[in-house]
């Protein structure tokens, strides 16, 4: 089978022929029809985010067909439609068992974690429980996004208890945060508005449902929030950017006793450092200011997110995605960098 392979950190991935994986009595081989390239496949790529010895063969984001099956599988047949969720959970451990799997003790991520191989090759072995079917109402390239940023999103929404009517302000309109506001406007948001900085986050914001967009660079974010919630900072503050301005802008921009959710994953150290006089004080303690962080997503939320897209409560129509061949995956991690496409997608 084609794969494209991790040799050399910062290095072009080599596309190879090696043997179909084999499987156990408790796995599915997956057939890929398509793999979405994540930033943090190029995290991986560039060395910031270790993923032990090499070769290693990278991609979370799969959906394809069932190929076969191990003889302990009951929930799939061949050729059935799937999407998967990367991360790998026990289902017995403390926090499986109250339902946060994303927390698991032995957790580990397909095309993430050391040693996992992914599925940036036209086979994979995936755990039965890893797997949700997808109708065929729904293209396998929004299976893709359901399984990629959208499952950040949700799981977000659901972490920071989003309720209808609510207002939120989201710090970053890249991939992440566009996808957080079509969760948030099925979620029954009354008013979204959207931080942004970089010029081509702004082309197509508006097409999501952002009901306001704030340029950073020109505007004080949070002076312009404030004003247009009269005063009172908005419900929920959502950080989607991964650095730590947005991060200190989204907690200041949160009215009293409403919540900031973090869900940037910014890849250096942190310092919670409010320059106004009164600082942390002001806009932690006399807020009572509930801050939370969202990490991954949950089983569990896989099959509510399908059930909303096919019903057409979350809409896909404004994402701009663009389907590659596997060849072509080198210029594809070059593209997801400049920020043009939701996705940037591996076709098989």
């Amino acid at each position: 089978m084609k794969a494209a392979v991790l040799r050399k950190l910062k290095s072009p991935l080599v596309i190879e022929d090696i043997p179909i994986p084999e499987y156990g009595p408790k796995d599915v081989l997956l057939k890929v029809k398509q793999c979405g390239i994540c930033v943090t496949d190029i995290h991986i790529a560039n060395g910031s985010r270790p993923v032990g010895q090499l070769p290693f063969i990278m991609g979370h984001e799969g959906v394809g067909v069932v190929e076969a099956l191990g003889n302990e599988v009951t929930q799939f047949r061949k050729r059935d439609r799937v999407l998967m969720s990367p991360l790998v959970s026990c289902g017995m451990c403390a926090n499986c068992s109250v339902g946060r799997d994303n927390l698991c003790e032995h957790r580990y991520l397909i095309g993430i974690s050391p040693g996992r191989q992914g599925v940036y090759a036209e086979y994979a072995v995936i755990p039965e429980r890893n797997l949700f079917k997808l109708p065929e109402k729904i293209p396998y390239s929004d299976g893709v996004l359901i399984t990629s940023g959208l499952a950040s999103s949700f799981h977000g929404a659901r972490r920071a208890d989003f309720k209808a009517s609510e207002t939120a302000c989201i710090y970053g309109l890249g991939a992440l945060g566009k996808l957080l506001v079509l969760a948030l406007k099925a979620f029954g948001a009354s008013l979204v508005i959207g931080v942004v900085r970089r010029a081509k986050s702004l082309k197509d914001a508006k097409n999501f449902g952002v009901d306001y967009i704030i340029d950073s660079s020109k505007q004080d974010p949070v002076e312009q929030i404030m004003k247009l919630t009269g005063g009172k900072g908005v419900d929920v503050g959502f950080e989607a950017a991964g650095n730590h301005e947005a991060i200190l802008q989204a907690i200041a921009s949160t009215r009293a006793g409403g919540r900031t959710c973090t869900l940037g994953v910014p890849f250096y150290h942190v310092t919670m450092d409010f320059q106004n006089d009164l600082g942390f004080f002001h806009e932690i303690c006399e807020k009572e200011a509930t801050i939370i962080n969202s990490w991954g997503y949950l089983r569990q939320e896989f099959p509510m997110m399908v059930k909303m897209v096919k019903k057409g409560l979350i809409d896909f129509t404004p994402c701009r995605t663009k389907v590659i061949p596997i060849e072509a995956v080198n210029e594809g991690m070059r593209l997801s960098q400049e920020g043009d496409y939701t996705r940037i997608i591996i076709g098989f």
